[in-house]
């Protein structure tokens, strides 16, 4: 994988925090970080895109119409230890 230097600004506190984690990482802590704010925007604006559309369509799932249905096709698992 090719990586890139970036500069962008931080408020102190949150630089002040990052500096308390190893030098070695850092960037790994950052990476991950806006990795999963990315994923979570993206996630957040496929919600709102498909707010309102049915995804679940009564003809491709007639045995699952109540909430009956759904106990048969995963029943509770048991509470006993094994």
């Amino acid at each position: 994988m090719s990586v890139e230097k970036v500069t962008f600004t931080l408020p102190k506190e949150l630089v002040r925090r990052l500096e308390k984690v190893p030098a070695g990482k850092r960037s790994m802590l950052v990476k991950e970080a806006v990795a999963k704010e990315l994923d979570r925007t993206a996630a957040l604006a496929m919600i709102k895109k498909m707010k309102g559309k049915t995804i679940w369509r009564k003809k491709h799932h007639r045995n699952l119409l109540t909430a009956n249905d759904f106990a048969r096709y995963r029943p509770i698992k048991s509470r006993a230890t094994g």
